[in-house]
């Protein structure tokens, strides 16, 4: 199933994320896709907000963050992942993401999955980032 929406403003991306939110029965794998700036981090910052993280920051220097969920029946943890300064699969399986995928009760946000889209589940959400202009973007969904 693929959706295409256009945001105006990073509040406008964050509440496209939490009607996503909305729809997770269970933990899943969200990979994000698009260049810097094109809104990645502001729509995991509205998943977060869905679950009741009030405070979501990029993992770009740490790799993963961790984030308890308390707002959900099933979804206990939220992660966020940048693979943007990773340069090999086992500096990615060094961070347990086969765990974390293998548990329902865990939700899986990637930033910059295409660097590593071998070893990516095949039950995943991608989400297509793109600016078609300094405050518009087009974000695809497609699951």
């Amino acid at each position: 199933m693929e959706h295409l929406f256009v945001s105006g403003s990073a509040e406008e991306t964050q509440q496209i994320a939490s009607k996503l939110a909305s729809g997770l029965e269970k933990g899943a794998t969200i990979c994000l896709y698009g260049t810097l700036a094109a809104g990645k981090t502001t729509f995991t910052q509205g998943l977060a907000s869905s679950f009741g993280i009030s405070r979501l920051v990029s993992p770009t220097f740490i790799i993963m963050r961790e984030y308890p969920v308390a707002a959900h029946p099933i979804i206990k943890t939220l992660y966020h992942l940048d693979l943007y300064r990773l340069n090999s699969v086992e500096e990615i399986k060094a961070f347990d993401v086969e765990e974390i995928w293998s548990d329902p009760a865990s939700l899986l946000v990637i930033e910059w999955p295409e660097k590593f889209v071998d070893i990516l589940p095949k039950n995943r959400i991608d989400i297509y980032f793109k600016a078609t202009s300094e405050n518009q973007r087009e974000i695809k969904i497609v699951s």
